[in-house]
């Protein structure tokens, strides 16, 4: 297999490469990047092919995107496919890293919002940081405590975004595959997508970082 061959997403007519770049060690993922360290890495894959961005707010309290905007915007928008995630709100509270992974990040508060209305708040906040036109790709990020509200306004938000032609597809991220079966069976996602190892499970194709449903 070519890491760098392009495959379809679900049933659109969207597609991407195979490998793609993942944006949370531009965040500050264990180890602090700058500017310059997140460009030259952004123009390395770019250079090399690679054609698939993945960010998201939650990396680095927004300097994953931040970065990804920076460079993106350098090369020709439709040369590209980007996605980023909906589920974590930045407000000006002051400093809260849930996790505590993410090295010199911005003193934002980090909170979940699966609420229609987080859900476009956080388009639009994300559409700002990154200085683009458009996101072709929104995930629900880690919904794992929060199924019943993701599922019945995070999903119908997005999916409005979708047919309006905001969006070009949608999907849940998560660490785990089982609720991403559920959310296979009660929504009509593009793009799933398990961040763990090869998995094959039924009508399902697992792959890290990245996860296609069959349709």
């Amino acid at each position: 297999m070519d890491p760098l061959d392009k495959t379809n997403i679900g049933t659109t007519a969207l597609t991407i490469t195979k490998l793609g770049l993942g944006g949370a060690p531009m965040g500050g993922l264990f180890s602090d990047v700058d500017e310059r360290q997140a460009y030259e890495t952004l123009s390395v894959a770019y250079e090399n092919g690679v054609r698939y961005f993945d960010t998201a707010p939650l990396y680095g309290s927004g300097k994953s995107e931040r970065f990804f905007g920076e460079f993106l915007s350098s090369v020709p928008r439709e040369e590209f496919v980007l996605s980023t995630k909906v589920g974590r709100l930045l407000d000006n509270k002051g400093p809260m890293d849930e996790d505590g992974l993410y090295v010199n990040v911005p003193n934002l508060e980090v909170r979940y919002d699966y609420s229609r209305d987080g859900v476009l708040r956080s388009i639009d906040e994300s559409l700002d940081r990154l200085g683009l036109d458009r996101i072709d790709i929104a995930f629900i990020h880690d919904p794992d405590e929060h199924f019943d509200i993701a599922i019945n306004e995070a999903f119908p938000a997005l999916a409005d975004l979708r047919s309006q032609g905001v969006l070009k597809a949608i999907g849940a991220g998560m660490n785990q595959w089982e609720m991403l079966a559920d959310f296979a069976r009660e929504g009509d996602f593009d793009f799933l997508r398990a961040s763990i190892h090869y998995w094959i499970i039924q009508h399902w194709k697992f792959s890290c970082p990245c996860a296609w449903k069959n349709i």
